[in-house]
């Protein structure tokens, strides 16, 4: 039989068992909330770097110190929330007056905060007509697209500017393209000669180093075109492989080589319209607009135009970053990542740093109503 003073004893702990539970509810959902905080603070993107994002030749290049690294002509491709960060390796001694660069380095990061460091994933001798020496090295600017082929299988294309290649005999700079299965390499050549020659833009500059800083853009219709230059801006449209120029003709030696190159077929436009154009160009897409950023002058600034087409004409919107301090080179690189635009480019920040000694870094890009792009705020770690 229930009493009254059992009664009341079951009453206290109901009472009791009701505030246990009411306290781990709260406890509970607190915690719930702090980690959907803590996970919304993660996801937001940052507004300021800890530039230059490249410091050290160690696991995390940012953050871990180590030997100091030099990189720059930043070049990026983003693939399924991943950034992949491909730059030059600046190897030359401090009081060194010329490039001196023999492989590419790769870094990826997933928040653009922390980046990790993949190593050498290119030389410029994985071209066999390349030409270079322990005194230089000629691994100079890049880009690194992503594509799948007809069976879904995806590809990676690496496009180098390396001396050497020449079908004249001459010494001058070529443009060739690298394939792998993975965006780590390795990489081999599909062609065994270079893509871009001294002799396809012989019409308009004279001078060696013109065939330098190439970039691919793949169109949402899915053409693709090549566009490069050195004080003066060319472009071409690719064949769907993305190793071939649109209309070249060749045949293949017993080893698969090309040979028996034929180019009178092939469109090699050029852009004369851009002020101050001296190297670097690379296409971006950005809510329906296209936008051709390049470094102008030299001094060099940072100058863009844009487009309602990848092929042109380009109307001149300014420069959004003047010459930066202890470099007379400056080389972009424009991409979205989570809903957002970033630019990477190089500087000297890095201590014993110059022209030839350079670290890539990464800021914001915010733009105004109208599209143009606000003056590029350079940040630094507080």
């Amino acid at each position: 039989m229930l009493t009254a003073k059992s009664l009341i004893n079951s009453k206290k702990r109901l009472v009791y068992l009701c505030l246990v539970i009411s306290l781990w509810g709260a406890f509970a959902c607190s915690t719930a909330v702090a980690g959907s905080s803590d996970r919304n603070t993660t996801a937001i993107a940052p507004t300021s770097f800890d530039n230059p994002i490249i410091k050290y030749d160690t696991k995390d290049p940012t953050n871990e110190p180590g030997e100091l690294i030099y990189t720059a002509d930043p070049a990026v491709m983003v693939l399924d929330g991943t950034v992949y960060l491909y730059t030059t390796h600046d190897e030359q001694s401090v009081d060194g007056k010329d490039y001196r660069m023999y492989d590419y380095r790769l870094w990826t990061s997933n928040d653009m905060v922390s980046w990790q460091n993949k190593g050498a994933v290119l030389r410029y001798s994985d071209f066999k007509w390349a030409r270079g020496d322990e005194k230089t090295g000629n691994a100079y600017a890049h880009h690194v697209i992503h594509r799948k082929d007809q069976s879904g299988k995806s590809r990676y294309y690496f496009y180098a500017a390396v001396e050497g290649g020449q079908t004249n005999g001459k010494f001058g700079f070529s443009i060739g393209v690298a394939v792998s299965d993975s965006p780590q390499g390795p990489f081999t050549d599909p062609r065994g000669m270079p893509m871009i020659l001294l002799e396809d833009t012989a019409r308009d500059k004279d001078h060696s180093w013109r065939n330098i800083d190439p970039a691919v853009f793949i169109d949402d219709d899915g053409r693709a075109y090549l566009y490069w230059g050195n004080k003066q801006l060319w472009w071409v449209e690719l064949e769907p492989d993305l190793i071939h120029l649109k209309g070249e003709g060749y045949t293949l030696d017993a080893a698969g080589n090309m040979q028996n190159r034929d180019t009178s077929k092939v469109k090699i436009h050029t852009v004369d319209t851009l002020p101050d154009f001296e190297e670097g160009p690379y296409l971006s897409k950005h809510k329906g607009i296209y936008y051709l950023v390049y470094a102008a002058g030299f001094p060099e600034s940072l100058a863009y135009a844009t487009s309602t087409s990848a092929t042109g004409p380009w109307q001149y919107q300014g420069i959004i970053m003047e010459p930066l301090p202890g470099t007379t080179t400056i080389h972009p690189a424009m991409f979205d990542f989570n809903g957002n635009t970033y630019l990477a480019y190089h500087s000297a920040d890095l201590p014993g740093g110059g022209n030839y000694r350079r670290s890539v870094c990464v800021d914001r890009v915010y733009f105004n109503a109208d599209g143009t792009i606000k003056p590029i705020v350079r940040t630094f770690k507080k």
